[in-house]
C-alpha cells in the first residue's frame, strides 16, 4: 500500500503533515514555527475529533523521531557480538564528505597502526565490502564498520576528518 502523506502550510503557525494509517485511522503532526510539535491520532480517517493528542517540545520530538526512525535499534546479533568482544566494540563511522581519506586506501590512511581501530567492512552502495582489505579505497558516502577499544575512537575520528594529523 503506498504511503499517503499530505503536507499543509499553516500560515503563522507552521506545517501540518497528515498520514493515513493501514488500520484505517490517521495521524496528524503539526510542526509549529517555535519548535513545538503536536501529534493528533484519529482512530478513523473521517473522525472530526482526535482520540488522543500529544504535545512535545523540540528536543522531545527529535528524540522520539530518532527512536521511531530506528536510530536506537540494536539488533540482537549485535548485542551478542558485543558481549563476545568484551572490551572491544563495533562502531559504524560515516565518512565525512570533506574527509582527506577519500580516494586513499585503508593502508594509506593507517587507521590500525595509528589508532588501533580496524576497519572490518565498508558499507557502500550498491554493494558493501565485507572483509575490508588494506588496498580498499575509501569513497565519498562510505560508512566504515570498525572494531576497536572505546578509548581509541577519538583519535580515529580525528584522523577520519583530518584534524590534528596528516593523511
Amino acid at each position: 500500500m503506498p504511503i499517503d502523506l499530505r503536507e499543509t502550510r499553516l500560515p503563522g503557525v507552521g506545517t501540518k503533515f497528515t498520514l493515513r494509517l493501514d488500520g484505517g485511522g490517521r495521524l496528524a503532526v503539526i510542526l509549529h514555527n517555535d519548535g513545538k510539535r503536536e501529534l493528533y491520532y484519529f482512530r478513523h480517517a473521517d473522525d472530526e475529533e482526535p482520540r488522543s493528542v500529544v504535545t512535545l517540545d523540540d528536543d522531545e520530538a527529535r528524540q522520539l523521531g530518532a527512536v521511531i526512525g530506528g536510530a536506537y535499534e540494536r539488533p540482537k546479533i549485535v548485542e551478542d557480538l558485543e558481549l563476545a568482544l568484551g572490551e572491544l566494540q563495533i562502531e559504524w563511522e560515516a565518512v565525512p564528505d570533506s574527509s582527506p581519506c577519500i580516494g586513499k586506501t585503508l593502508a594509506e590512511c593507517g587507521f590500525r597502526a595509528r589508532t588501533g581501530v580496524t576497519v572490518i567492512a565498508i558499507l557502500r552502495e550498491p554493494e558493501p565490502i565485507s572483509g575490508a582489505q588494506p588496498e580498499d579505497v575509501i569513497q565519498r558516502g562510505d560508512t566504515l564498520v570498525t572494531v576497536g577499544k572505546a578509548g581509541q575512537y577519538a583519535e580515529f575520528r580525528r584522523l577520519l576528518v583530518g584534524q590534528n594529523t596528516t593523511v
